[in-house]
């Protein structure tokens, strides 16, 4: 009898040694990817390194990306130049590098492979009467929003990292859920999300991708969705600095996010993907009260 219970014991305890490093060694959820590349450049400030990679097969196009790192120790190794291996993980509402090796010590030549940054940074500026078409496929200009605050943002409906511009279309449905419930901000307060591949994303793409954020019977009414002619788009793009460009098929671009006061002038500017929707917030409501 004792014998048997000591077997059982040994069993038990198997088991839970087993399911504990089952826990342990089991992969984060999320689609996960095998990526190779070329450092471009590295922000450990920002946790960010920036990876001209090869194209993932049925998921992305090659192209030259920031992407967060989960391997905290790759900042003190990695330098521009150097020939990459890792894996991307996208999950839900972000994406990030882990896994890293470096397989190849290269030096970049030649001109510098990271792309131009977002220099521009209107603020006071009066934003020009651009004009645009709404998700409706009706004509806007941004002057008819003035007397209200107009948060801005830029993204494309193709965009594949959950980081980037779906981030920016979340952050965006909990700012206008919060407008909503405040009636003084709802009042003074619109939402206008741009997209900057006017090729693909015309009015009825807008409207079907706007309505699977907005959640509301008046899905439009605060928080519209526009394009227009490539040229349109780009002038509205270079006011706000914010580069773009097509490559392999996709759109590599930056983040960047205006708020807009009353009198029609740049008040903030957001840029990349760390801000909060709580810190827009703060800003609206200090806007308005002033």
């Amino acid at each position: 009898m004792r014998a048997r219970r000591f077997m059982a014991l040994l069993i038990g305890l198997s088991a839970v040694l087993v399911l504990a490093a089952w826990q342990t060694e089991k992969p984060l959820p999320g689609q996960r990817f095998d990526l190779r590349g070329k450092v471009v450049a590295v922000n450990k400030n920002e946790g960010t390194v920036r990876l001209a990679h090869e194209a993932i097969p049925g998921y992305m196009a090659a192209m030259t990306m920031d992407y967060p790192l989960k391997d905290k120790w790759a900042f003190d190794v990695l330098k521009p130049g150097q020939t990459i291996h890792a894996t991307l993980v996208s999950a839900s509402d972000r994406a990030w590098l882990e896994g890293i090796v470096v397989t190849e010590e290269t030096q970049p030549e030649g001109k510098s492979l990271a792309p131009p940054e977002s220099a521009r940074t209107p603020i006071g500026e009066d934003v020009p009467d651009f004009p645009l078409t709404n998700q409706n496929g009706r004509q806007i200009h941004l002057h008819q929003y003035r007397g209200k605050t107009l948060l801005l943002t830029f993204l494309y409906t193709r965009c594949p990292l959950p980081n980037y511009c779906p981030l920016m279309s979340k952050n965006f449905a909990q700012i206008l859920a919060q407008v909503r419930n405040d009636p003084t901000l709802s009042l003074s307060t619109h939402l206008l999300s741009i997209s900057i591949d006017p090729e693909y994303d015309k009015p009825a793409v807008l409207r079907a991708y706007g309505l699977d954020y907005s959640g509301n019977a008046h899905p439009f009414d605060q928080w519209e969705f526009a394009s227009g002619t490539p040229e349109q788009v780009r002038k509205v793009a270079e006011f706000f600095g914010l580069n773009y460009w097509t490559e392999s098929g996709q759109i590599v671009h930056a983040l960047v996010t205006a708020l807009i006061g009353p009198d029609g002038k740049v008040v903030k500017i957001y840029r990349g993907n760390d801000w909060q929707p709580a810190i827009v917030l703060a800003d609206l409501r200090t806007l308005h009260q002033s």
